[in-house]
């Protein structure tokens, strides 16, 4: 229990530090400016930017990603909760239990395992316009992988402690 009380530990951090969201929005600013500065040196100067399109191409990729992380840490995304609505809050915990399982096998499955073998597949790929290995771009995957995982990992143990407490406290009675 001592492990997963460190691992708690190090999860609950990670899920109340806003660094991912500060990185975002620099993103997102970067990536305003980048925009801004290529329709004016297109539309008003006629002297397009050659690695505008690129950087912001790169830019949106990580920003979508990490906002997908940042989603799965507040739950925010799009659920249907029709069915949810007619059981007992128990049923509910267990259902959003069983789903956060499924949703880390998928998520370790399709973007940690997948974006380790596409970030090892593009390490030698130059992006041509930044001259930057494309490995940095599609890192994204991974890292927005495992951020995704991070967050439902400390659901899950999160859980499962409660359960375990609980489970504690009706065998001393």
């Amino acid at each position: 229990m001592i492990i997963v009380d460190v691992i708690l530990k190090y999860l609950k951090k990670l899920r109340r530090s806003k660094v991912i969201e500060v990185i975002i929005a620099i993103q997102v600013t970067i990536l305003s400016i980048v925009v801004l500065a290529q329709v004016i040196f297109r539309y008003v100067l006629n002297q397009p930017l050659a690695w505008s399109e690129e950087i912001a191409r790169f830019l949106l990729i990580w920003i979508v990603l990490l906002a997908a992380a940042v989603g799965v840490k507040r739950k925010s995304h799009f659920s249907v909760d029709i069915l949810t609505k007619k059981f007992t809050e128990r049923t509910n915990q267990l259902l959003s239990f069983a789903m956060d399982i499924f949703l880390f096998i998928l998520i370790f499955d399709v973007m940690v395992i997948n974006g380790m073998y596409l970030t090892k597949m593009t390490f030698r790929q130059i992006s041509p316009a930044l001259n930057i290995r494309v490995a940095y771009v599609y890192s994204a995957v991974l890292v927005g992988g495992i951020l995704s995982c991070c967050y439902i990992l400390d659901d899950l143990l999160s859980f499962i402690q409660k359960e375990i407490e609980k489970k504690r406290k009706d065998d001393r009675k």
